[in-house]
């Protein structure tokens, strides 16, 4: 499952989207944290344990880490293009692609 340092070692066509910080060279998902001035990094990839990452549920693993641990936080929206238009496009729950534009019309 790619090369395991940019985009926690995912590849193929998975569609990121949401909250996204580099920590060690290694890009991840997070959310923010209960206790201030911290976030929650979120790994899909059991060799983090080996980081200090603990696992939570089946192929879920955190750790949380102080904001000062970071350069940057940033946020991701994928989009496609079909046809001119821009579509909002993340995975489905079916393990495919889905889109969305507000202005789609249907007949």
């Amino acid at each position: 499952m790619g090369d395991g340092k940019l985009n926690n070692g995912v590849s193929g066509k998975m569609i990121r989207k949401g909250e996204y910080t580099i920590y060690n060279g290694r890009e991840y998902r997070f959310i923010e944290s209960e206790s201030k001035g911290f976030i929650e990094l979120i790994s899909n990839n059991k060799e983090d344990m080996n980081y200090g990452f603990i696992q939570n549920k089946d192929n879920i693993y955190t750790k949380v880490i102080s904001l000062n641990e970071v350069e940057k936080l940033f946020l991701i929206h994928s989009f496609a293009k079909y046809k001119g238009e821009l579509f909002g496009a993340s995975n489905g729950g079916n393990g495919k692609n889905n889109s969305s534009n507000s202005s789609f019309k249907t007949s």
